[in-house]
């Protein structure tokens, strides 16, 4: 009986090409798009799974509290944080710290590479699983002078030879001691370092590490299994404030497993992550899957007419409605496995490409037995819900009615179920159309914003070497090339600030008042080089001495302040030291567009900051490049000279949303393509159902557009519905998006309109094919059986 059922099945498929074609393209699209999206969402899950202690593992934050009611949620804390929480927080039993992010020079003779790395305590060890290769990690960093390197820095500095033990120079300054070394950190990590340097040599080089003052360190402990997270976070609460009485600052621990996709807090509240882009997808993967599956029912069900007689005769034999649901669901399952098989292929010959628009390497193999089992669900799941409605609607069949030749008609309840999944289907494809356009457009409005300077034509590069405490010969060195146009240099980019602090007075300001500045410290001909727009006044230039002991703010920062102009020759305090205004810029985005322009001070540093940047002439740019180049090289001849342009680096900002663009455009493309085969499904069944009636209508005079006309009305109807319905929807889910960003696109009309027309010019495409073709067929052929 199986083979017999096997042999219907095949002859069934090869019979009909077309449809078996359009319901395997409609499976194996279906299922490739599902599995790259949980593949992509197994990934993300993955994120520091791979820490043995993870449940255990807590990051420090802290809610500091400001005028205005703002609660700014920050993972920097002080200093002396992990040392203190250790001794005197009960429960705790390791306290980790790392600094921020650094980038050096480690050279072994005339090998050289520049990596980056961090400044880290001795229990990083204890709390993190970072597997030693070689070495002792209990000791690892205790000496001042150690130095741990990853596996792959200790291959590109040593080869194949022992690394611990041996001496790398850093910076061209100072020899440490590699004490040990780990396997490199999988791509699934938060954290992204190549060396470890003992956190006390940062303290010697920043004294106000040692104070409860400031901010910068991230800290993470271990907390003993037994304890009760709760009670270990009331007295941890208070930390700050008690070693700092004039802080605000209330500190808490957050689970260390949820940073990655729940991270973010909104005014001292969990406000998301990641996490929301994770449930969409996999909303997006559920809905597509839908879609064809969809298809599939209306497909199948269309060739039913084709089908009827064979029921008939099965049922006369005396075949059971079980045995014919279950032949009907056995053929289902047999396309979702030649679906399955392809999309699996599919997806092993994308997944490269896959990965470079999603810009990451997934680190959760495809063929793993828990990836093949979840297909297993998947591909059993389809098949159920795919071949459910036809099989029983088939096996339902009036054997006598269908043996007589009777025109099989659908009951009315059916016909409304058929009709209101094709709406649906709509529905998700014009949501998503609408959510790819205004993806798109917040992108475009990003890249295009006026963004209060000039990231266009400007360079930067580290300020590294002997240029550090000086860099006034290498700026004389620079002025002179052809193509240069201006220097600057900065302690952070412009674009990216990230350093703030509310030590500001003013006259006028309340006593209570704690008001949070971005804190940005430059060279001079920051106006130049960035194009800022001034309100009055002017950056820090060398033709005025006076400058460096003055200051500029900010449009935000004026109005936060209730100055009145004039604005330059005002005193600000910062530090105890009185400074006069000598410029206020027009708003600059110097962050996220997420976030609104906080209020903004910019202090002169003349050494020591990170960055020098440089703005070329548009004309002139490889011979700029090359010339700072050289300049550069004589100066720091052991130094790699790698050098960046400032309007990447503001795109690398916005790479998840690049990424979700991306996806969203070619899910929306794929949904659309799945839901026009099901349009397909619909108009064949619609045209076989009709075929006799239409043949009287041509008889009778009708001609080809009238009879076009009449097959396409109740599609268009259909379409409409589905906008209708989807654009409120669309609206919605979409305002809740772009209301993320302090600064986005407002929802056009246009938007809708033009979704809609799209909608139905794919569905006028789609059902004109099928529609022109019943309408052309000779009227003898039709009506010859009556």
């Amino acid at each position: 009986m199986l083979t017999n059922y096997i042999k219907i099945a095949w002859r069934n498929l090869w019979n009909n090409k077309v449809f078996g074609i359009i319901n395997i393209a409609g499976l194996t699209f279906g299922l490739t798009c599902c599995m790259f999206i949980l593949l992509w969402v197994a990934n993300e899950w993955s994120y520091n799974r791979f820490h043995e202690k993870l449940p255990n593992i807590y990051q420090v934050y802290s809610h500091q509290y400001y005028s205005n009611n703002e609660i700014l949620t920050v993972t920097a804390t002080p200093g002396p944080m992990a040392d203190q929480l250790k001794a005197e927080i009960p429960g705790i039993q390791k306290a980790a710290a790392f600094s921020w992010m650094t980038e050096k020079l480690l050279a072994v003779g005339e090998k050289g590479y520049k990596s980056k790395g961090q400044y880290a305590n001795t229990d990083v060890f204890q709390v993190f699983t970072f597997p030693f290769i070689d070495g002792d990690p209990s000791k690892a960093l205790l000496g001042p002078n150690s130095i741990v390197l990853s596996e792959k820095m200790a291959l590109n500095l040593f080869g194949e030879s022992k690394a611990v033990g041996k001496i790398v120079r850093l910076d061209s300054k100072e020899d440490y001691m590699v004490t040990g070394v780990m396997k490199d950190l999988p791509d699934n990590a938060s954290f992204k370092f190549e060396w470890l340097l003992p956190m006390e040599r940062i303290v010697q080089e920043n004294p106000w590490l040692k104070k409860w003052g400031g901010n910068a360190p991230r800290t993470y402990v271990l907390v003993d299994p037994k304890a009760d997270i709760g009670k270990v976070n009331a007295k941890v609460k208070g930390i700050i404030q008690r070693n700092a009485k004039e802080s605000q600052a209330e500190v808490f621990l957050y689970p260390y497993k949820d940073t990655y996709l729940e991270g973010r807090f909104n005014k001292g509240k969990l406000d998301g992550g990641r996490i929301e882009y994770v449930r969409l997808f996999i909303i997006i993967a559920i809905f597509v899957l839908l879609i064809a599956c969809i298809n599939f029912m209306n497909l199948s069900t269309a060739r039913a007419i084709q089908r009827s007689k064979e029921v008939g005769v099965r049922k006369s034999i005396g075949a059971g409605r079980g045995a014919l649901i279950s032949q009907f669901l056995g053929e289902s399952f047999a396309l979702v496995t030649i679906a399955t098989a392809l999309s699996l292929l599919l997806v092993w010959i994308l997944l490269p490409s896959f990965e470079k628009m999603v810009s990451v390497t997934l680190s959760v193999p495809l063929f793993t037995w828990y990836n093949m089992l979840a297909l297993l669900f998947l591909a059993l799941f389809t098949g159920f819900v795919a071949g459910s409605y036809p099989a029983f609607y088939l096996s339902s069949l009036n054997a006598v009615t269908t043996l007589k030749g009777g025109m099989l008609r659908l009951k009315s309840s059916a016909i409304w179920l058929r009709k209101g999944l094709v709406v649906f289907q709509f529905v998700v494809s014009t949501v998503l159309i609408v959510a790819a356009f205004l993806i798109y457009q917040q992108i475009n409005f990003i890249k295009n914003r006026n963004l209060g300077l000039n990231k266009d034509q400007v360079v930067w590069f580290y300020n590294e070497g002997s240029m550090v405490n000086d860099l006034k010969p290498f700026r004389n060195a620079l002025s002179g090339l052809p193509g240069v146009e201006a220097i600057s240099d900065a302690d952070q980019l412009p674009i990216q600030v990230g350093s703030n602090f509310s030590g500001i007075g003013w006259k006028g300001k309340s006593p209570n008042e704690d008001i949070l500045f971005d804190n940005l410290l430059v060279g001079y001909d920051l106006q130049k080089t960035m194009q800022l727009e001034m309100v009055e006044g002017r950056t820090f230039s060398p033709e005025f001495a006076t400058d460096t002991n003055g200051i500029v703010i900010n449009e935000t920062a004026a109005k936060v302040m209730s100055l009145k102009p004039p604005y330059v020759g005002q005193l600000l305090t910062v530090d105890d030291q009185q400074l006069p205004i000598i410029g206020v810029t027009r708003d600059f985005s110097s962050n996220h567009l997420e976030k609104k322009v906080a209020p903004m001070s910019i202090r002169y540093r003349s050494a020591k900051n990170k960055f020098v940047l440089v703005r070329i002439k548009p004309d002139q740019v490889e011979t700029a490049i090359g010339s700072i180049e050289k300049v550069f090289k004589q100066f720091n001849p052991q130094y790699p000279f790698e050098i960046k342009y400032m309007d990447a680096s503001f795109a690398d900002m916005y790479k998840s949303e690049q990424v979700i663009g991306r996806l969203s455009a070619a899910f929306t493309a794929l949904a659309i393509f799945i839901a026009c085969l099901g349009l397909f499904g619909l108009a064949t069944f619609t045209a076989q159902q009709r075929t006799k009636e239409i043949g009287i209508r041509k008889v009778l005079g009708a001609s080809i557009m009238q009879i076009l006309a009449l097959l396409s009305k109740d599609f268009i109807r259909l379409v409409l519905i589905a906008v209708g319905i989807a654009m409120p929807l669309a609206g919605y889910f979409m305002h809740g998006w772009l209301n993320r960003f302090a600064y986005h696109v407002d929802i056009s009309w246009w938007v809708y309109v033009s979704t809609g027309v799209i909608a139905i010019v794919l569905a006028m495409l789609t059902v004109s094919y099928q529609s022109i073709r019943t309408a052309r067929m000779n009227p003898v052929k039709s009506l010859r059986s009556e």
